[in-house]
């Protein structure tokens, strides 16, 4: 039985924000964004051996900019209020 594996790897850029980009064999599924309250978050129901940390980056060339910012692999660009910034 084959067993499809998806992974996230996740840049820390230097504005403090984790940009989190799925891959399913090979193939970059969608890229979201999350301050490190929603990434904290997101990433407790996520096996850690699927999730490889890039935290030397500076910065992701991705276009979005914001905490809740989504790109599907489609290119489709939407926002997700559960990765939104919240003020502390």
């Amino acid at each position: 039985m084959m067993t499809i594996e998806m992974h996230f790897y996740v840049t820390k850029t230097e504005d403090g924000l984790y940009h989190v980009q799925n891959v399913v064999m090979g193939h970059f599924g969608q890229h979201h964004i999350h301050n490190e309250k929603s990434f904290n978050k997101w990433k407790k129901n996520i096996n850690p051996k699927y999730i490889h940390m890039f935290e030397f980056k500076a910065s992701c060339n991705c276009g979005l900019t914001k905490s809740g910012d989504v790109r599907e692999y489609d290119g489709h660009e939407w926002h997700n209020d559960k990765f939104e910034d919240v003020k502390k």
